[in-house]
């Protein structure tokens, strides 16, 4: 399997912000060809941070050829909901879309709350943002 990283709502803003980090990130895996997963549920809250005529930074990213966006189908949404009645966490929808791809595929998460992630999946692997 080739391994991936997913990008969190705070990857997906901090790379539209203009982060260092983010846009290093997006080079190595454009030299590596590292792919990259966004859940849509994620894509969409990233968009909630931005008005719509300073969101063009953010649909740029999302245009990046190793970027794929993951959609909330209905198996996935079953095991999303799984996932998060099986813990004591009020984690949100997005939260556990992003830690239940991470535990499907065993892909390390990009993210600035990796502690909000690990209440619903203890074993997953993140990478924190600076």
């Amino acid at each position: 399997m080739i391994g991936g990283r997913i990008l969190d709502t705070t990857a997906l803003t901090a790379a539209a912000r203009g982060s260092l980090y983010m846009q290093a990130l997006l080079s190595i895996a454009h030299q590596r060809v590292i792919p990259l997963l966004v859940p849509t549920t994620a894509l969409s809250d990233a968009y909630s941070d931005f008005k719509a005529d300073t969101s063009h930074a953010l649909a740029t990213i999302v245009r990046f050829p190793l970027l794929t966006v993951a959609p909330l189908d209905e198996a996935d949404a079953q095991g999303v909901g799984i996932l998060r009645a099986n813990t004591d966490s009020r984690a949100s929808t997005t939260a556990g879309h992003v830690a239940y791809l991470a535990a499907a595929r065993q892909w390390p998460v990009i993210t600035g709350e990796p502690d909000r992630l690990r209440a619903l999946y203890p074993d997953i692997e993140t990478e924190s943002l600076p």
